[in-house]
């Protein structure tokens, strides 16, 4: 099974998209697929994001605040791999659903996450 490295983060102080905007204060790693597979993916201290790009008024919601406390890790990576334009969206977007199992988000909500992830066209 994949894991995730911990990591922390600060916020900056700025918004996107009325979106507080944080940066990792310690690198982030996820291994794909496996344990011991050599795929991972690492943001790298600095890597700055808006972690997960909820609804505003979904996310104000206590279902949607431990949604996204939930997702955070998976949203970071999944910002790495679309703001690298090395990596193509849909396998951007199958990794983003895999992180979501490894942080054991029930299969309802990663379908929901995937498939707003999948429509979103924009490079973070």
């Amino acid at each position: 099974m994949s894991r995730f490295t911990e990591a922390t983060w600060a916020l900056t102080g700025e918004t996107k998209n009325g979106r507080p905007v944080v940066c990792l204060t310690s690198p982030l790693a996820y291994q794909v697929g496996f344990l011991g597979s050599g795929w991972t993916i690492t943001a790298p201290e600095g890597f700055c994001t808006d972690l997960t790009s909820l609804p505003l008024w979904f996310a104000r919601t206590s279902l949607g605040s431990r949604l996204g406390a939930r997702i955070a890790r998976s949203a970071v990576v999944h910002d790495r791999m679309r703001a690298d334009r090395r990596w193509p969206k849909l396998l951007g977007d199958y990794v983003f659903f895999e992180a979501l199992g490894v942080d054991h988000v029930p299969m309802g909500w990663r379908l929901i996450c995937f498939v707003a992830v999948a429509l979103n066209f924009s490079r973070y």
